[in-house]
Protein backbone atom coordinates (compact mmCIF):
# COMPACT_ATOMS: atom_id res chain seq x y z
CA UNK A 1 0.00 0.00 0.00
CA UNK A 2 1.59 3.57 -1.07
CA UNK A 3 1.59 5.60 1.96
CA UNK A 4 0.74 9.75 0.83
CA UNK A 5 4.48 12.02 1.81
CA UNK A 6 3.59 14.61 3.34
CA UNK A 7 4.01 17.76 1.88
CA UNK A 8 6.05 20.98 3.56
CA UNK A 9 4.66 24.11 4.53
CA UNK A 10 0.98 23.65 2.93
CA UNK A 11 0.50 19.88 3.32
CA UNK A 12 0.57 17.22 6.70
CA UNK A 13 -0.95 18.21 9.80
CA UNK A 14 0.06 22.00 9.87
CA UNK A 15 -1.62 22.45 6.84
CA UNK A 16 -4.85 20.79 8.10
CA UNK A 17 -4.68 23.05 11.03
CA UNK A 18 -3.95 26.07 8.65
CA UNK A 19 -7.33 25.15 6.53
CA UNK A 20 -9.45 24.50 9.25
CA UNK A 21 -8.14 25.43 12.86
CA UNK A 22 -11.60 24.61 14.43
CA UNK A 23 -12.08 21.34 12.51
CA UNK A 24 -12.59 18.49 15.47
CA UNK A 25 -11.31 16.03 12.59
CA UNK A 26 -8.40 14.13 13.87
CA UNK A 27 -6.09 12.45 10.62
CA UNK A 28 -5.05 9.76 12.81
CA UNK A 29 -8.98 8.28 13.63
CA UNK A 30 -9.89 9.06 10.50
CA UNK A 31 -7.23 6.40 9.25
CA UNK A 32 -8.20 4.14 11.47
CA UNK A 33 -11.62 4.16 10.30
CA UNK A 34 -10.55 4.17 6.40
CA UNK A 35 -8.91 0.94 7.62
CA UNK A 36 -11.54 -0.89 9.73
CA UNK A 37 -13.97 -0.28 6.59
CA UNK A 38 -11.61 -1.41 4.58
CA UNK A 39 -12.11 1.87 2.16
CA UNK A 40 -10.40 4.73 0.79
CA UNK A 41 -11.47 8.05 2.19
CA UNK A 42 -11.52 11.64 0.84
CA UNK A 43 -12.36 14.80 2.87
CA UNK A 44 -13.02 18.19 1.28
CA UNK A 45 -14.23 21.20 3.20
CA UNK A 46 -17.07 23.80 2.13
CA UNK A 47 -14.37 25.39 -0.10
CA UNK A 48 -13.88 22.08 -2.13
CA UNK A 49 -10.02 22.40 -0.47
CA UNK A 50 -9.02 18.65 -0.11
CA UNK A 51 -8.25 18.43 3.74
CA UNK A 52 -7.65 14.66 4.35
CA UNK A 53 -7.03 11.62 1.82
CA UNK A 54 -5.99 8.00 3.69
CA UNK A 55 -3.35 6.06 2.60
CA UNK A 56 -5.20 3.46 0.56
CA UNK A 57 -6.95 6.22 -1.57
CA UNK A 58 -4.41 5.30 -4.72
CA UNK A 59 -5.58 1.83 -4.65
CA UNK A 60 -8.98 3.13 -5.82
CA UNK A 61 -7.71 6.31 -7.83
CA UNK A 62 -4.80 5.08 -9.97
CA UNK A 63 -3.71 8.78 -10.18
CA UNK A 64 0.09 10.33 -8.92
CA UNK A 65 0.08 10.70 -5.24
CA UNK A 66 0.82 14.32 -6.06
CA UNK A 67 -2.72 14.37 -7.08
CA UNK A 68 -3.84 14.14 -3.17
CA UNK A 69 -1.86 16.86 -1.47
CA UNK A 70 -3.67 18.42 1.26
CA UNK A 71 -5.30 21.77 -0.17
CA UNK A 72 -6.09 20.59 -3.65
CA UNK A 73 -8.76 22.17 -4.95
CA UNK A 74 -11.41 18.75 -5.96
CA UNK A 75 -11.70 20.02 -8.98
CA UNK A 76 -8.39 19.62 -9.51
CA UNK A 77 -8.10 16.09 -8.61
CA UNK A 78 -11.43 15.57 -11.03
CA UNK A 79 -9.30 16.92 -14.16
CA UNK A 80 -6.48 14.72 -13.44
CA UNK A 81 -8.90 11.67 -12.96
CA UNK A 82 -10.54 13.20 -16.22
CA UNK A 83 -7.51 12.97 -18.28
CA UNK A 84 -6.38 10.03 -17.30
CA UNK A 85 -9.94 8.56 -18.39
CA UNK A 86 -11.54 7.56 -15.21
CA UNK A 87 -14.93 8.72 -16.89
CA UNK A 88 -18.07 7.08 -14.97
CA UNK A 89 -21.38 8.10 -15.25
CA UNK A 90 -23.13 10.50 -12.87
CA UNK A 91 -26.58 11.15 -12.65
CA UNK A 92 -27.92 12.42 -16.09
CA UNK A 93 -25.71 10.96 -18.30
CA UNK A 94 -27.04 7.96 -20.68
CA UNK A 95 -24.75 5.04 -21.03
CA UNK A 96 -24.48 6.02 -24.73
CA UNK A 97 -23.16 9.64 -24.44
CA UNK A 98 -20.07 11.02 -24.20
CA UNK A 99 -19.73 14.22 -22.16
CA UNK A 100 -17.33 16.77 -23.13
CA UNK A 101 -14.79 17.37 -20.31
CA UNK A 102 -16.57 20.95 -18.87
CA UNK A 103 -19.74 18.62 -18.75
CA UNK A 104 -18.01 15.82 -16.95
CA UNK A 105 -16.88 18.31 -14.61
CA UNK A 106 -20.02 19.93 -13.92
CA UNK A 107 -22.05 16.80 -13.47
CA UNK A 108 -18.87 15.36 -10.68
CA UNK A 109 -18.82 18.55 -8.49
CA UNK A 110 -22.49 18.60 -8.59
CA UNK A 111 -23.04 14.97 -7.62
CA UNK A 112 -20.23 15.62 -4.79
CA UNK A 113 -22.39 18.92 -3.53
CA UNK A 114 -25.70 16.73 -3.06
CA UNK A 115 -26.58 15.78 0.28
CA UNK A 116 -26.44 11.76 -0.65
CA UNK A 117 -24.77 10.01 -3.00
CA UNK A 118 -23.67 6.96 -4.62
CA UNK A 119 -23.21 4.95 -7.46
CA UNK A 120 -21.37 0.98 -8.21
CA UNK A 121 -18.65 1.05 -10.89
CA UNK A 122 -17.30 -1.75 -12.78
CA UNK A 123 -13.77 -1.33 -13.09
CA UNK A 124 -11.26 -2.63 -15.54
CA UNK A 125 -13.66 -5.49 -15.34
CA UNK A 126 -12.07 -6.68 -12.64
CA UNK A 127 -13.46 -5.12 -9.68
CA UNK A 128 -16.75 -3.52 -8.86
CA UNK A 129 -16.15 -0.07 -6.11
CA UNK A 130 -18.89 1.31 -4.45
CA UNK A 131 -18.35 5.44 -4.43
CA UNK A 132 -20.33 6.79 -1.62
CA UNK A 133 -20.72 10.63 -0.94
CA UNK A 134 -22.04 12.57 1.78
CA UNK A 135 -21.76 16.40 2.06
CA UNK A 136 -23.06 17.59 5.83
CA UNK A 137 -24.59 20.91 6.81
CA UNK A 138 -21.29 22.09 7.53
CA UNK A 139 -20.11 21.70 4.41
CA UNK A 140 -17.48 19.66 4.77
CA UNK A 141 -17.54 16.80 2.25
CA UNK A 142 -16.56 12.86 2.41
CA UNK A 143 -15.89 10.56 -0.36
CA UNK A 144 -15.64 7.13 0.56
CA UNK A 145 -14.82 4.13 -2.03
CA UNK A 146 -15.21 0.43 -1.17
CA UNK A 147 -14.59 -2.60 -3.28
CA UNK A 148 -18.11 -4.75 -3.30
CA UNK A 149 -16.79 -7.27 -5.77
CA UNK A 150 -17.74 -9.78 -3.13
CA UNK A 151 -20.95 -8.49 -2.52
CA UNK A 152 -21.95 -8.15 -5.39
CA UNK A 153 -20.63 -11.83 -6.42
CA UNK A 154 -23.03 -12.98 -3.72
CA UNK A 155 -25.87 -10.84 -4.89
CA UNK A 156 -25.41 -12.58 -8.79
CA UNK A 157 -25.48 -15.90 -7.07
CA UNK A 158 -28.31 -14.95 -4.87
CA UNK A 159 -30.42 -13.74 -7.67
CA UNK A 160 -29.49 -16.71 -9.63
CA UNK A 161 -30.75 -19.06 -7.19
CA UNK A 162 -33.83 -17.35 -6.44
CA UNK A 163 -34.78 -17.40 -10.59
CA UNK A 164 -33.33 -21.24 -10.15
CA UNK A 165 -35.74 -21.99 -7.48
CA UNK A 166 -38.75 -20.11 -9.13
CA UNK A 167 -37.61 -21.59 -12.25
CA UNK A 168 -38.01 -25.22 -10.77
CA UNK A 169 -41.25 -24.54 -8.84
CA UNK A 170 -42.50 -23.21 -12.63
CA UNK A 171 -41.49 -26.68 -14.35
CA UNK A 172 -42.52 -28.95 -11.54
CA UNK A 173 -46.02 -26.66 -11.46
CA UNK A 174 -46.24 -27.99 -14.80
CA UNK A 175 -45.98 -31.10 -14.94
CA UNK A 176 -48.15 -33.80 -15.29
CA UNK A 177 -47.61 -35.89 -12.67
CA UNK A 178 -48.10 -35.09 -8.74
CA UNK A 179 -44.31 -34.62 -7.40
CA UNK A 180 -43.10 -34.43 -4.27
CA UNK A 181 -39.55 -33.37 -3.16
CA UNK A 182 -37.46 -35.18 0.16
CA UNK A 183 -33.82 -33.71 1.91
CA UNK A 184 -31.55 -35.99 3.52
CA UNK A 185 -33.83 -35.60 6.87
CA UNK A 186 -36.34 -37.01 4.78
CA UNK A 187 -38.80 -34.25 4.62
CA UNK A 188 -40.95 -32.52 2.35
CA UNK A 189 -38.74 -29.22 0.91
CA UNK A 190 -40.83 -29.00 -2.78
CA UNK A 191 -44.64 -29.96 -3.95
CA UNK A 192 -46.09 -29.18 -7.25
CA UNK A 193 -49.61 -27.95 -7.14
CA UNK A 194 -51.19 -31.12 -9.15
CA UNK A 195 -49.34 -33.33 -5.81
CA UNK A 196 -51.56 -30.71 -3.58
CA UNK A 197 -54.70 -31.27 -5.70
CA UNK A 198 -54.45 -34.50 -5.39
CA UNK A 199 -53.45 -35.10 -1.74
CA UNK A 200 -56.10 -32.65 -1.08
CA UNK A 201 -53.15 -31.12 1.12
CA UNK A 202 -51.82 -27.18 1.05
CA UNK A 203 -48.31 -26.40 0.17
CA UNK A 204 -47.71 -24.97 3.67
CA UNK A 205 -48.62 -27.51 5.29
CA UNK A 206 -46.40 -29.82 3.07
CA UNK A 207 -43.39 -27.69 2.49
CA UNK A 208 -40.98 -28.94 5.46
CA UNK A 209 -43.09 -31.41 6.78
CA UNK A 210 -42.46 -35.24 7.69
CA UNK A 211 -44.32 -37.95 5.61
CA UNK A 212 -46.34 -38.32 8.39
CA UNK A 213 -47.94 -34.78 8.48
CA UNK A 214 -48.83 -35.05 4.36
CA UNK A 215 -49.46 -38.73 3.98
CA UNK A 216 -51.65 -41.11 6.19
CA UNK A 217 -49.75 -43.44 8.82
CA UNK A 218 -49.70 -46.80 6.99
CA UNK A 219 -48.79 -44.72 3.65
CA UNK A 220 -46.17 -42.40 5.19
CA UNK A 221 -44.56 -45.54 6.80
CA UNK A 222 -44.54 -47.54 3.64
CA UNK A 223 -42.71 -44.60 1.91
CA UNK A 224 -40.72 -44.04 4.64
CA UNK A 225 -39.09 -47.73 4.68
CA UNK A 226 -38.68 -47.08 0.54
CA UNK A 227 -37.08 -43.39 1.36
CA UNK A 228 -34.61 -44.51 3.79
CA UNK A 229 -33.31 -47.52 1.26
CA UNK A 230 -33.32 -44.82 -1.97
CA UNK A 231 -31.55 -42.38 -0.11
CA UNK A 232 -28.92 -45.70 1.38
CA UNK A 233 -28.39 -47.31 -1.91
CA UNK A 234 -29.17 -45.08 -4.62
CA UNK A 235 -31.23 -47.42 -6.56
CA UNK A 236 -34.78 -46.18 -8.41
CA UNK A 237 -37.55 -48.06 -6.96
CA UNK A 238 -41.32 -47.97 -6.95
CA UNK A 239 -43.76 -48.75 -4.60
CA UNK A 240 -47.78 -49.36 -5.37
CA UNK A 241 -49.59 -48.00 -2.37
CA UNK A 242 -53.49 -47.71 -1.39
CA UNK A 243 -54.48 -43.91 -1.03
CA UNK A 244 -57.39 -41.60 -0.43
CA UNK A 245 -56.99 -39.54 -3.55
CA UNK A 246 -58.94 -36.21 -3.37
CA UNK A 247 -60.65 -37.09 -0.58
CA UNK A 248 -62.54 -39.45 -1.57
CA UNK A 249 -62.17 -43.33 -1.61
CA UNK A 250 -59.40 -45.33 -1.46
CA UNK A 251 -57.37 -45.51 -4.82
CA UNK A 252 -53.92 -47.74 -5.89
CA UNK A 253 -51.23 -45.30 -6.62
CA UNK A 254 -47.46 -45.83 -7.81
CA UNK A 255 -45.09 -44.11 -6.35
CA UNK A 256 -41.45 -43.84 -8.62
CA UNK A 257 -38.71 -42.53 -6.32
CA UNK A 258 -34.84 -41.89 -7.18
CA UNK A 259 -31.97 -40.47 -5.95
CA UNK A 260 -30.64 -37.18 -6.90
CA UNK A 261 -28.20 -35.06 -6.07
CA UNK A 262 -24.12 -34.97 -4.66
CA UNK A 263 -22.93 -36.75 -1.69
CA UNK A 264 -23.66 -34.20 1.36
CA UNK A 265 -26.63 -33.13 -0.47
CA UNK A 266 -28.93 -35.75 -1.73
CA UNK A 267 -32.38 -35.41 -2.86
CA UNK A 268 -35.34 -37.97 -3.41
CA UNK A 269 -37.64 -36.99 -5.98
CA UNK A 270 -40.78 -38.83 -5.49
CA UNK A 271 -43.50 -39.34 -8.70
CA UNK A 272 -47.25 -40.17 -8.47
CA UNK A 273 -49.51 -42.04 -11.20
CA UNK A 274 -52.58 -44.26 -11.06
CA UNK A 275 -52.09 -47.74 -10.64
CA UNK A 276 -54.90 -48.76 -12.63
CA UNK A 277 -54.84 -52.71 -12.72
CA UNK A 278 -52.24 -52.66 -10.11
CA UNK A 279 -55.19 -52.37 -7.16
CA UNK A 280 -56.03 -56.17 -7.48
CA UNK A 281 -52.12 -57.42 -6.70
CA UNK A 282 -52.26 -56.83 -3.15
CA UNK A 283 -49.43 -55.29 -1.66
CA UNK A 284 -47.32 -52.84 -3.13
CA UNK A 285 -44.56 -53.76 -6.01
CA UNK A 286 -40.96 -52.40 -5.79
CA UNK A 287 -38.29 -52.19 -7.48
CA UNK A 288 -36.76 -55.38 -6.79
CA UNK A 289 -40.12 -57.44 -6.40
CA UNK A 290 -40.37 -60.31 -8.90
CA UNK A 291 -41.70 -61.24 -12.25
CA UNK A 292 -44.43 -63.53 -9.83
CA UNK A 293 -46.26 -60.30 -8.05
CA UNK A 294 -47.56 -59.41 -11.99
CA UNK A 295 -50.40 -61.67 -13.56
CA UNK A 296 -52.83 -59.36 -11.62
CA UNK A 297 -51.04 -56.04 -12.67
CA UNK A 298 -51.17 -57.19 -16.86
CA UNK A 299 -54.40 -59.09 -17.17
CA UNK A 300 -56.28 -55.75 -18.31
CA UNK A 301 -53.49 -54.87 -20.61
CA UNK A 302 -53.39 -58.31 -22.36
CA UNK A 303 -57.08 -58.67 -22.65
CA UNK A 304 -56.83 -54.94 -24.55
CA UNK A 305 -54.28 -56.27 -26.53
CA UNK A 306 -56.80 -58.95 -28.08
CA UNK A 307 -54.74 -61.97 -28.59
CA UNK A 308 -52.21 -60.04 -30.90
CA UNK A 309 -49.05 -61.42 -28.81
CA UNK A 310 -50.14 -64.96 -29.77
CA UNK A 311 -47.06 -65.99 -31.65
CA UNK A 312 -45.44 -63.47 -30.95
CA UNK A 313 -41.31 -64.15 -30.32
CA UNK A 314 -38.55 -62.64 -28.33
CA UNK A 315 -35.14 -63.21 -27.02
CA UNK A 316 -33.71 -62.40 -24.07
CA UNK A 317 -29.71 -61.61 -24.60
CA UNK A 318 -28.00 -61.53 -21.26
CA UNK A 319 -25.09 -63.16 -19.67
CA UNK A 320 -26.37 -63.03 -16.21
CA UNK A 321 -28.42 -65.74 -14.61
CA UNK A 322 -30.46 -64.18 -12.50
CA UNK A 323 -31.33 -61.81 -15.27
CA UNK A 324 -32.03 -64.07 -17.57
CA UNK A 325 -34.69 -65.97 -15.79
CA UNK A 326 -36.30 -63.30 -14.35
CA UNK A 327 -37.02 -61.52 -18.21
CA UNK A 328 -38.19 -65.26 -19.08
CA UNK A 329 -40.71 -65.52 -16.21
CA UNK A 330 -42.24 -62.11 -17.31
CA UNK A 331 -42.29 -63.00 -21.06
CA UNK A 332 -43.72 -66.49 -20.68
CA UNK A 333 -46.76 -64.57 -18.09
CA UNK A 334 -47.55 -62.20 -20.92
CA UNK A 335 -47.63 -65.29 -23.22
CA UNK A 336 -45.00 -64.89 -25.52
CA UNK A 337 -42.64 -67.60 -26.83
CA UNK A 338 -38.95 -66.67 -25.69
CA UNK A 339 -35.68 -67.93 -25.06
CA UNK A 340 -32.26 -66.61 -24.62
CA UNK A 341 -28.62 -66.32 -25.67
CA UNK A 342 -25.27 -65.29 -23.34
CA UNK A 343 -23.12 -63.57 -25.48
CA UNK A 344 -22.32 -61.97 -29.34
CA UNK A 345 -21.27 -65.54 -30.85
CA UNK A 346 -24.47 -67.54 -29.01
CA UNK A 347 -26.75 -64.66 -30.77
CA UNK A 348 -24.72 -64.57 -34.14
CA UNK A 349 -25.24 -68.48 -34.28
CA UNK A 350 -29.16 -68.12 -33.00
CA UNK A 351 -29.80 -65.56 -35.91
CA UNK A 352 -28.29 -67.29 -38.65
CA UNK A 353 -30.22 -70.28 -38.02
CA UNK A 354 -33.69 -68.12 -37.24
CA UNK A 355 -32.81 -66.68 -40.59
CA UNK A 356 -32.00 -70.06 -42.47
CA UNK A 357 -35.80 -71.55 -41.37
CA UNK A 358 -37.29 -67.89 -41.51
CA UNK A 359 -38.71 -67.54 -38.25
CA UNK A 360 -39.22 -63.61 -37.15
CA UNK A 361 -37.97 -62.37 -33.82
CA UNK A 362 -40.24 -59.74 -32.78
CA UNK A 363 -38.36 -58.23 -30.30
CA UNK A 364 -34.86 -58.12 -28.21
CA UNK A 365 -35.00 -57.60 -24.63
CA UNK A 366 -31.03 -56.57 -24.15
CA UNK A 367 -29.32 -56.44 -20.91
CA UNK A 368 -27.40 -53.12 -21.10
CA UNK A 369 -24.42 -54.78 -19.49
CA UNK A 370 -23.64 -57.07 -22.49
CA UNK A 371 -21.09 -56.45 -25.31
CA UNK A 372 -22.05 -53.94 -27.35
CA UNK A 373 -21.55 -55.96 -30.13
CA UNK A 374 -24.34 -57.95 -29.18
CA UNK A 375 -26.48 -54.69 -30.01
CA UNK A 376 -24.93 -54.61 -33.77
CA UNK A 377 -25.89 -57.83 -34.72
CA UNK A 378 -29.46 -57.03 -33.89
CA UNK A 379 -29.34 -53.58 -35.39
CA UNK A 380 -27.87 -55.47 -38.54
CA UNK A 381 -30.86 -57.67 -39.07
CA UNK A 382 -33.75 -54.55 -38.57
CA UNK A 383 -35.00 -56.70 -34.88
CA UNK A 384 -36.72 -54.07 -32.72
CA UNK A 385 -34.75 -54.57 -29.14
CA UNK A 386 -35.18 -52.58 -25.57
CA UNK A 387 -32.26 -52.33 -23.22
CA UNK A 388 -33.08 -52.74 -19.89
CA UNK A 389 -31.06 -52.17 -17.04
CA UNK A 390 -30.68 -54.22 -13.60
CA UNK A 391 -33.46 -53.39 -11.23
CA UNK A 392 -35.76 -51.81 -13.36
CA UNK A 393 -38.96 -52.39 -12.15
CA UNK A 394 -40.52 -55.23 -13.87
CA UNK A 395 -44.21 -54.24 -14.34
CA UNK A 396 -43.13 -51.24 -15.66
CA UNK A 397 -40.57 -53.47 -18.30
CA UNK A 398 -43.95 -55.50 -19.25
CA UNK A 399 -45.96 -52.51 -19.87
CA UNK A 400 -43.34 -51.44 -22.46
CA UNK A 401 -43.48 -54.73 -24.00
CA UNK A 402 -47.15 -55.11 -24.51
CA UNK A 403 -46.95 -51.28 -25.74
CA UNK A 404 -44.04 -52.37 -28.13
CA UNK A 405 -45.26 -55.49 -29.21
CA UNK A 406 -48.98 -54.33 -29.79
CA UNK A 407 -47.90 -51.19 -31.75
CA UNK A 408 -46.58 -53.76 -34.54
CA UNK A 409 -48.32 -53.94 -37.75
CA UNK A 410 -49.06 -56.81 -38.96
CA UNK A 411 -50.69 -60.20 -36.19
CA UNK A 412 -48.93 -63.02 -36.91
CA UNK A 413 -50.64 -66.25 -37.04
CA UNK A 414 -50.43 -68.79 -34.52
CA UNK A 415 -47.74 -71.41 -35.06
CA UNK A 416 -46.45 -74.55 -33.41
CA UNK A 417 -43.72 -74.29 -30.78
CA UNK A 418 -40.50 -73.46 -32.43
CA UNK A 419 -36.93 -74.45 -30.92
CA UNK A 420 -33.16 -73.65 -31.80
CA UNK A 421 -30.23 -75.08 -30.53
CA UNK A 422 -27.14 -72.86 -30.32
CA UNK A 423 -24.88 -76.12 -28.97
CA UNK A 424 -22.36 -78.04 -31.17
CA UNK A 425 -25.31 -80.50 -32.46
CA UNK A 426 -26.79 -79.63 -35.42
CA UNK A 427 -29.97 -77.15 -34.95
CA UNK A 428 -33.42 -79.11 -34.58
CA UNK A 429 -36.34 -77.58 -35.92
CA UNK A 430 -40.23 -78.63 -35.83
CA UNK A 431 -41.66 -79.86 -38.96
CA UNK A 432 -44.55 -77.86 -38.89
CA UNK A 433 -42.46 -74.25 -38.56
CA UNK A 434 -45.01 -72.28 -40.59
CA UNK A 435 -43.08 -68.86 -42.17
CA UNK A 436 -44.51 -65.22 -41.26
CA UNK A 437 -44.70 -62.31 -42.51
CA UNK A 438 -42.03 -60.26 -40.98
CA UNK A 439 -43.46 -56.87 -39.46
CA UNK A 440 -41.17 -53.99 -39.90
CA UNK A 441 -40.07 -52.56 -36.62
CA UNK A 442 -38.89 -49.09 -35.92
CA UNK A 443 -35.49 -48.33 -37.69
CA UNK A 444 -33.93 -46.85 -34.80
CA UNK A 445 -34.43 -47.75 -30.77
CA UNK A 446 -37.32 -46.17 -29.04
CA UNK A 447 -35.14 -44.27 -26.69
CA UNK A 448 -34.44 -40.57 -26.19
CA UNK A 449 -31.13 -39.03 -25.89
CA UNK A 450 -30.80 -36.43 -23.18
CA UNK A 451 -27.56 -34.20 -22.69
CA UNK A 452 -27.81 -32.71 -19.73
CA UNK A 453 -25.37 -31.78 -16.78
CA UNK A 454 -27.72 -29.41 -14.31
CA UNK A 455 -29.28 -31.76 -11.51
CA UNK A 456 -32.59 -30.11 -11.38
CA UNK A 457 -32.84 -30.07 -14.98
CA UNK A 458 -32.19 -33.56 -15.15
CA UNK A 459 -35.23 -34.23 -12.87
CA UNK A 460 -37.59 -32.18 -15.36
CA UNK A 461 -36.51 -34.14 -18.54
CA UNK A 462 -37.02 -37.08 -16.40
CA UNK A 463 -40.47 -36.47 -15.25
CA UNK A 464 -41.36 -34.75 -18.61
CA UNK A 465 -39.99 -38.14 -20.65
CA UNK A 466 -41.68 -40.48 -17.31
CA UNK A 467 -44.88 -38.60 -17.95
CA UNK A 468 -45.13 -38.65 -21.95
CA UNK A 469 -44.31 -43.01 -21.68
CA UNK A 470 -40.37 -42.64 -23.26
CA UNK A 471 -37.84 -44.56 -22.42
CA UNK A 472 -34.65 -42.11 -22.17
CA UNK A 473 -30.97 -42.25 -21.52
CA UNK A 474 -29.47 -39.13 -19.78
CA UNK A 475 -25.88 -37.89 -20.41
CA UNK A 476 -23.54 -35.37 -18.14
CA UNK A 477 -20.67 -34.07 -20.67
CA UNK A 478 -20.27 -34.15 -24.52
CA UNK A 479 -18.01 -36.57 -24.79
CA UNK A 480 -20.72 -39.16 -23.12
CA UNK A 481 -23.24 -37.87 -25.72
CA UNK A 482 -21.22 -38.91 -28.37
CA UNK A 483 -20.47 -42.09 -27.00
CA UNK A 484 -23.77 -42.91 -26.22
CA UNK A 485 -25.23 -42.04 -29.52
CA UNK A 486 -22.55 -44.70 -31.56
CA UNK A 487 -23.79 -47.21 -28.55
CA UNK A 488 -27.86 -46.69 -28.35
CA UNK A 489 -28.67 -45.42 -32.05
CA UNK A 490 -31.28 -43.39 -29.99
CA UNK A 491 -34.44 -42.06 -31.92
CA UNK A 492 -33.74 -38.43 -30.77
CA UNK A 493 -31.35 -36.53 -29.09
CA UNK A 494 -32.30 -33.42 -26.82
CA UNK A 495 -29.03 -31.47 -26.42
CA UNK A 496 -28.04 -29.22 -23.97
CA UNK A 497 -25.10 -26.48 -25.06
CA UNK A 498 -23.80 -26.00 -21.96
CA UNK A 499 -21.94 -29.06 -21.30
CA UNK A 500 -18.42 -29.58 -19.31
CA UNK A 501 -15.58 -31.43 -21.54
CA UNK A 502 -17.10 -31.36 -24.99
CA UNK A 503 -20.15 -28.49 -25.19
CA UNK A 504 -23.16 -29.25 -27.09
CA UNK A 505 -22.38 -27.16 -30.37
CA UNK A 506 -19.05 -29.23 -30.80
CA UNK A 507 -21.03 -32.64 -30.08
CA UNK A 508 -23.29 -32.49 -32.35
CA UNK A 509 -20.97 -30.42 -35.02
CA UNK A 510 -19.17 -34.73 -34.05
CA UNK A 511 -21.82 -36.56 -34.63
CA UNK A 512 -22.86 -34.92 -37.92
CA UNK A 513 -19.38 -35.35 -39.03
CA UNK A 514 -19.18 -39.20 -37.99
CA UNK A 515 -22.80 -39.80 -39.70
CA UNK A 516 -21.03 -40.13 -43.25
CA UNK A 517 -20.80 -43.60 -42.05
CA UNK A 518 -24.53 -44.46 -41.07
CA UNK A 519 -27.93 -44.35 -43.14
CA UNK A 520 -29.85 -41.95 -41.61
CA UNK A 521 -29.62 -38.64 -40.09
CA UNK A 522 -30.17 -38.38 -36.30
CA UNK A 523 -32.75 -35.68 -35.18
CA UNK A 524 -30.94 -32.94 -32.94
CA UNK A 525 -32.95 -30.53 -30.95
CA UNK A 526 -31.03 -27.93 -29.55
CA UNK A 527 -32.24 -26.63 -25.76
CA UNK A 528 -31.36 -22.86 -25.12
CA UNK A 529 -31.55 -21.20 -21.22
CA UNK A 530 -31.71 -17.88 -23.27
CA UNK A 531 -33.27 -16.73 -26.65
CA UNK A 532 -29.77 -14.79 -27.94
CA UNK A 533 -29.85 -14.86 -32.23
CA UNK A 534 -26.26 -15.89 -31.71
CA UNK A 535 -26.89 -19.21 -29.73
CA UNK A 536 -29.62 -20.04 -31.87
CA UNK A 537 -27.49 -19.42 -35.11
CA UNK A 538 -24.87 -21.61 -33.62
CA UNK A 539 -26.97 -24.06 -32.75
CA UNK A 540 -28.12 -24.36 -36.62
CA UNK A 541 -24.50 -23.70 -37.89
CA UNK A 542 -23.78 -27.03 -35.64
CA UNK A 543 -26.05 -29.11 -37.58
CA UNK A 544 -29.05 -28.76 -35.16
CA UNK A 545 -32.65 -29.70 -36.58
CA UNK A 546 -34.26 -27.46 -33.91
CA UNK A 547 -34.18 -25.09 -30.61
CA UNK A 548 -36.40 -25.14 -27.71
CA UNK A 549 -35.79 -22.94 -24.75
CA UNK A 550 -35.54 -22.99 -21.14
CA UNK A 551 -37.84 -23.85 -19.18
CA UNK A 552 -39.46 -26.89 -20.72
CA UNK A 553 -42.97 -28.15 -20.99
CA UNK A 554 -44.36 -31.34 -21.38
CA UNK A 555 -46.17 -29.93 -24.56
CA UNK A 556 -43.28 -28.16 -26.48
CA UNK A 557 -41.44 -31.71 -25.87
CA UNK A 558 -44.19 -33.75 -27.13
CA UNK A 559 -44.48 -31.69 -29.84
CA UNK A 560 -40.70 -32.01 -30.81
CA UNK A 561 -41.00 -35.79 -30.77
CA UNK A 562 -44.37 -35.69 -33.47
CA UNK A 563 -42.01 -33.84 -35.53
CA UNK A 564 -38.72 -35.39 -35.61
CA UNK A 565 -39.37 -38.86 -34.15
CA UNK A 566 -43.37 -39.58 -35.46
CA UNK A 567 -42.75 -43.46 -35.00
CA UNK A 568 -41.48 -42.82 -31.53
CA UNK A 569 -44.82 -40.71 -30.76
CA UNK A 570 -47.11 -43.00 -32.16
CA UNK A 571 -45.74 -46.03 -29.79
CA UNK A 572 -45.87 -44.17 -27.08
CA UNK A 573 -49.49 -43.13 -27.81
Amino acid sequence: MKELTPVSGEGGLGALRDILPDAPLQPALLEAMSEALQAAVLVYDRNDHLIFASRNVTNYLNLPTDTFRLGTRLRDILETAYAAGWRHLVPGQGNDETPTRDEWLTRQIAAHWRERFEMQVWEDGKRWTRYSKRRLASGFGFCIMTDVTDQKRREDQWRADVERVQLTEEILDNLAHPVFVQDRSLHVVAVNKIFCSTLSVGSEQALGSPLHDVFEHAVAERLLELSREVLETGVTASLALEMRVHGSALRMMRIHMQRVGKPGRYFLVSSLDDGGALADSGDGISGHSQAEALPSVMDADKEKAGGRLAGRKALVVSGEPAFEREMLDLLSLLGLDSCCVRNDDELEAFLDVARSVSVSIDLAIVDIRVDMQCLGLIQAQEIDYLTVEDGEEPSDLAFAILDRLTALQSDPAPVDDWEICTEDDPPVVVDSVQVIEKPQPPSRQSLILVAEDNEINQIVFSQILDGLGHAYRICADGEEVIAAWRDLNPALILMDVTLPIVNGFEAASRIRAAEDDTPARMPIIGVLPHAFDRDREACYAAGMDEVILKPLSPDVIEQVIQRHAPELARSAA
